[in-house]
């Protein structure tokens, strides 16, 4: 099974459109790897997370993600933030800088509250020169892409340790039985066989 990732430095190009999407571009491919691992799935040849015209949108994957128990709340809303700012610089033109994300839609408004709650202290934007905010805003959208790159490995990580600890369960319940199988009598073991097929019959 596919467990590890090739890292990359996250997109610095200087046209913002670009740079959200060259972020949001490598987030998908690693959903597309978390959610490969998880349902032990070719991810690449899948029909839903590969390059085909009928893999599912990135929003969708996000989704599929936030769907797996266990998965923080506030992990969730990092998720769906960077999520609503990829489809905000990919879809509307007028949209080109984080200030018009933040006046000119409800939902920018939601990601400027995120912001300042995930990575201002409490006193804001007081003190950051105004030719700077736009700057500052673009190292939040680095920091969530990179919260985010490290909430999907932290799935990832979850998963596979998860699948250790049943295999592992497994294996010991395995030496169990055949040590027990072993001290038996013949005729215990073909009691023990036939009480086994019973149940199974029953079931």
């Amino acid at each position: 099974m596919e467990n590890d990732y090739d890292f990359k430095i996250a997109s610095v190009n200087e046209d913002l459109r670009l740079c959200v999407i060259e972020n949001s571009i490598f987030i998908e491919e690693l959903a597309s790897r978390v959610l490969g691992n998880i349902l032990d799935i070719d991810w690449k040849n899948s029909k839903s997370f590969g390059h085909g015209s009928t893999s599912l949108s990135f929003f969708q994957k996000l989704q599929l993600i936030q769907d797996i128990k266990g998965i923080d709340k506030e992990d969730l809303k990092k998720l769906t933030c960077l999520a609503n700012i990829r489809n905000k610089f990919a879809h509307v033109s007028a949209i080109n800088s984080f200030e018009k994300l933040f006046s000119d839609s409800g939902v920018g408004k939601e990601i400027q509250k995120s912001f300042l709650s995930w990575y201002f202290d409490k006193d804001g934007y007081v003190g950051i020169h105004p030719t700077k905010i736009e700057f500052v805003n673009r190292l939040c959208f680095y920091l969530l892409t990179s919260d985010v790159i490290n909430i999907l490995l932290k799935i990832s990580d979850t998963h596979l340790y998860n699948m250790g600890v049943h295999d592992g369960k497994r294996e010991v319940q395995e030496q169990l039985l055949t040590f027990c199988m072993s001290i038996l009598s013949d005729e215990q073991r073909k009691e023990v066989i036939v009480a086994i097929e019973n149940r199974f019959e029953k079931a």
